[in-house]
């Protein structure tokens, strides 16, 4: 997440802002409250002001949407959108804060990194929204972990931006290469490390030359978990019995390391993988430098349409992740939303909040959020046979697009989204749905837990102590004797122990 600059300064006008708010308290709670008789029918017809403070990933609207209107109109609300670039998002999130001026909704990537915000949610600044999700139906509707993940101490006190909580993360493979070699789709980790070194060792693209190597997996700034959670290690921190332990400490990351590192020497990765980012994993698989990765669902269709304009024999798939000796296949799940909105107490009673909510239940179906998102049907965007939504250069011109329009809405929950894309075909639709039906994954029980103390100090070199370890164990230069005694060194580390109660204690009022 984006660092929070002038913390210290952040801190001390949000406790400027708790304080208001406690001052204005009571009286917030019941303003604005319909009366009753003819005055409640006069209030109940006058519009409901709501303002929302969202990021952009590109240029906002100029001018007033037609779509806004149609909400307006249809919810009997005055909606006021306010869009701040990605890249200003932080600095700007901390100007708000410390004018206190916030709107009735604000966009929040991540409040468990934000003391600022932590410090306000502790006094009360935003509504705990548990009891109210229930009544809104299309809310309703996402999954349990998602709002689990997004909740704080046990408690919502945020809208999260829901995303799928699976099809991140699947075998991404050459089967063309498999066909060529006679080989099967790999099933187990055995046969995933016979296939990868074959790809190395076999010249599956028939020219004659030894300049193909199995996977594409990166190394840098630090490698993914998945290598070590595909054994079955655990996402970050592994639940035994209630208790949180490293993920990296369990037998199964040592093993995780073993049979990387012998893969690494057959050729089965990539050999530039201390130094590959996540970006180059499309570039050495539309090359031809490897025939597998790990990666989203839908990537390999993505990445295949640009292969196949080289080699149209070019056939990336994707696959279910292999099994460990039990029998199983290990996957991370996802959080299922990126961001969050919080819903200001200081400017919302409770009439208004629940407006708020029958707004956003309503732009959480797909009717409601291609609204707001692409604007009005067959004019600003059309609905393709496969289901997958267009935006017209109309609708283009006037500022529409999911990365601006798009950011001010939760959206609705598509378990498939990560198998999907804007003109795939419908057999390799069905069958990336498949690969996701097959999925059980982990979720990580530290989602909504507040970073320790000695993390916050020292939780950057501990990360970059690991990440090195396990990349230079992988490539050779270290020995697994090496990781053990890595190991050893971090639970005889005081800090990491205090680290780690601090965690659990968090863990443990999560859980509550």
């Amino acid at each position: 997440m984006k660092p929070m600059v002038k913390k210290l300064a952040v801190l001390l006008t949000a406790a400027g802002l708790v304080a208001s708010l406690a001052a204005c308290g009571k009286e917030k709670e019941t303003e604005g409250a319909a009366p009753t008789g003819m005055a409640a029918s006069t209030a109940s017809a006058k519009p409901t002001d709501i303002s929302v403070t969202t990021l952009a990933f590109a240029a906002a609207p100029t001018g007033e949407l037609e779509a806004v209107k149609k909400l307006n109109e249809k919810l009997n609300i005055n909606l006021k959108l306010n869009w701040i670039p990605s890249a200003q998002i932080s600095e700007k999130l901390n100007a708000l804060l410390a004018s206190n001026d916030l709107p009735d909704v604000l966009f929040v990537e991540d409040f468990n990194t934000t003391p600022a915000f932590l410090n306000a949610i502790d006094q009360g600044a935003f509504w705990e929204l548990s009891s109210y999700i229930k009544n809104y139906p299309n809310l309703a509707k996402y999954p349990d972990n998602v709002y689990k993940n997004a909740s704080l101490k046990g408690k919502l006190y945020s809208l999260p931006r829901v995303r799928p909580l699976d099809g991140h993360e699947a075998l991404l493979i050459r089967k063309d290469w498999l066909d060529k070699l006679g080989l099967q789709q790999p099933k187990t980790m055995d046969e995933l490390a016979t296939v990868l070194e074959a790809f190395a060792q076999k010249d599956p693209d028939g020219n004659g030359k030894a300049d193909t190597y199995g996977a594409v997996m990166p190394g840098s700034p630090g490698p993914a978990s998945y290598l070590l959670s595909m054994f079955g290690a655990g996402t970050k921190w592994k639940d035994e019995n209630g208790t949180l332990t490293p993920y990296w400490w369990t037998p199964q990351a040592k093993e995780a390391l073993a049979f990387w590192s012998k893969t690494y020497k057959a050729g089965g990765i990539l050999p530039d993988m201390p130094i590959l980012k996540t970006a180059q994993i499309k570039d050495m698989l539309v090359q031809s430098k490897a025939g597998a990765a790990i990666a989203n669902v839908v990537d390999a269709y993505k990445y295949n349409v640009e292969l196949q304009k080289v080699n149209p024999q070019a056939n990336l798939i994707a696959i279910e992740l292999p099994k460990t000796a039990d029998g199983k296949a290990y996957y991370e799940q996802a959080s299922g939303y990126y961001g969050q909105f919080l819903i200001n107490k200081k400017t919302v009673n409770e009439a208004k909040l629940k407006k708020i909510l029958e707004l956003y239940d309503y732009t959480a179906s797909v009717e409601g959020y291609n609204l707001a998102t692409y604007g009005i049907k067959d004019v600003d965007y059309t609905v393709k046979p496969d289901g997958s939504v267009e935006q017209t250069e109309e609708g283009k011109k006037k500022g529409y697009s999911g990365d601006t329009t798009g950011q001010w809405v939760t959206g609705y929950f598509d378990k498939y989204l990560r198998a999907k894309v804007s003109g795939i075909p419908n057999d390799v639709y069905e069958a990336n749905k498949k690969v996701i039906d097959a999925i059980s994954s982990i979720p990580d029980p530290t989602y909504g837990l507040m970073k320790s103390a000695p993390f916050k100090e020292k939780g950057a070199d501990w990360d970059k102590k690991l990440n090195d370890m396990i990349v230079n164990v992988i490539i050779g230069k270290n020995t697994l004797d090496d990781w053990d005694k890595l190991v050893k060194q971090f639970k005889d580390d005081a800090s990491f122990q205090q680290h780690i109660k601090e965690t659990n204690d968090f863990y443990k009022e999560k859980s509550k």
